[in-house]
């Protein structure tokens, strides 16, 4: 872990990003966990954002906010695949993560996957429900509305 006693503080920091080596304290040095202000900078400017984000992820791999917004950048970059599998992660979480049901449908529905969407939606308004969450309960009904009978067989 790169090792930075940069601040004047007399501090061994170790950064968190540029990770290039031991640097400027031995080995039991007492170390705080940082972004490193002087070679970080540099390093994010050139990351994209789903870099960025999974560069946090690797400090704190549950955390919620992280893993959706790594599922929606996936979903800007076309891939959405792996977007769909970032959101469904966060269905499983205890309790699960209602937003994400919202917008894994709103991307099956873009992609014409609209019986995926419907189910996932119903799923979404249980959970929503349950969490006492009833505007997100209420936009995925709307949603579900709207869909009406696309995708559905016409076999009347």
């Amino acid at each position: 872990m790169n090792l930075h006693d940069d601040d004047g503080l007399g501090e061994n920091l170790a950064c968190v990003i540029c990770d290039d080596g031991l640097f400027g304290a031995p080995e039991s040095a007492a170390v705080a966990a940082v972004v490193c202000p002087f070679q970080s900078t540099e390093r994010w400017s050139f990351m994209s954002r789903r870099e960025k984000i999974e560069a946090m992820l690797a400090d704190d791999p549950t955390d919620t906010f992280l893993r959706y917004s790594l599922a929606m950048e996936y979903r800007s970059e076309g891939d959405h695949e792996t977007s769909l599998v970032k959101l469904r992660d966060l269905f499983a979480d205890d309790p699960p993560y209602v937003p994400a049901f919202f917008m894994a449908a709103q991307q099956l529905v873009d992609l014409g996957r609209i019986d995926e969407a419907r189910a996932i939606l119903r799923d979404g308004i249980e959970q929503a429900r349950t969490q006492n969450d009833s505007h997100a309960a209420a936009e995925m009904s709307e949603l579900l509305s709207s869909i009406g009978m696309l995708g559905e067989d016409d076999d009347l």
